[in-house]
Formats: C-alpha cells, sequence, structure tokens
C-alpha cells in the first residue's frame, strides 16, 4: 500500500567559510554522526527565510553573518521509516533542497549551545573530508550539491587573465 501523505518541504545548507570550506556538524547526542545543517519548512515562511533561521538556531550564530550564495539545482527526497512525532500523521518523509550559504563571521561567533543544541561539534571541511565524515545515509542526498559546490569553486577561482593576450 503507498503512502498518500505528502513530503514535508526540508532546507539543507552547505554554508562555506573564507577558506571555501564547508561546516560539518556532529549531531548532538549521536557521537560520529555528523550531517550538513537542515530544517524544515514552515507554511508561513519562504525558503530564503526557513535558511536564515535554521542556521542562526542551529549555529548560534547572527542571521547578519549569513548570505546565501544560490539556492543549488539538486533535490532530495526520503521516506521515513519510522516517522518522527511531529510527523505522524502528516508527512511520510522529506524532500531538501540545497542552499549554498557563506558565513562571513569568525568561528567564535557560532555558539552551538545558544538555542537548544543541535550539534555538539562542528568543523570546517573539504569535499573528501565531507564523503568520509558525513553520516553514509545522507551522502546519497549530499553527492550532487556536492558536485554542485565544486563547480563553484572552480568558477570562483578560475583565473580569465590567462586568456588576455
Amino acid at each position: 500500500m503507498t503512502n498518500s501523505l505528502p513530503l514535508r518541504p526540508n532546507v539543507c545548507m552547505l554554508i562555506v567559510n573564507s577558506s571555501d570550506l564547508l561546516f560539518l556538524g556532529e549531531r548532538a547526542g549521536s557521537p560520529n554522526v555528523w550531517q550538513f545543517p537542515q530544517g524544515g519548512v514552515e507554511e508561513d515562511c519562504s525558503l530564503e527565510e526557513t535558511v536564515l533561521r535554521e542556521l542562526h538556531e542551529e549555529l548560534g550564530a547572527d542571521q547578519r553573518y549569513f548570505k546565501i550564495i544560490k539556492k543549488l539545482r539538486s533535490e532530495h527526497s526520503y521516506e521515513w521509516q519510522t516517522p518522527p512525532a511531529y510527523a505522524k500523521d502528516r508527512f511520510r518523509g522529506q524532500i531538501q533542497s540545497f542552499w549554498l550559504v557563506r558565513f562571513t563571521g569568525s568561528d567564535d561567533q557560532i555558539d552551538l549551545n545558544r538555542y537548544d543544541p543541535e550539534f555538539m561539534k562542528f568543523k570546517w571541511c573539504n569535499s573528501k573530508q565531507i564523503l568520509e565524515l558525513a553520516e553514509p545515509i545522507r551522502l546519497t542526498g549530499y553527492m550532487q550539491p556536492l558536485r554542485e559546490y565544486e563547480d563553484y569553486l572552480l568558477l570562483k577561482n578560475e583565473d580569465f587573465s590567462s586568456e588576455i593576450e
């Protein structure tokens, strides 16, 4: 029997710092479970508002330190084996959109304990480290956004001066 409940809209953020490394957080209460920040979209909020709200809540840094670079083309849908309490009889899973966001602050402006902690630690990683550390079940959804991030870095760092003669 097919579950006819809808998928819950969700945003997942690839946060890049001034060194072009990505934020990866270790889930509170789950040692060695590393992931990107993410969160559900509330009915009265835009996707962009949700991105900034979730980053503020999960990283504890003021919203002014986050600048949305772009919404990535990638999406990832999944169904829960056991829905969380908030989703019971409302959603069967989530559909994630991915966002590339620049963090303009410094590490000391990140306070993982400012609100109800979602992460107990964080680190800045390159794509290879993300592939090694991220929770395996999440990697399926992370592969295409990571490719888009790598493309962004190539375009950002491309040196056009060599083409000028």
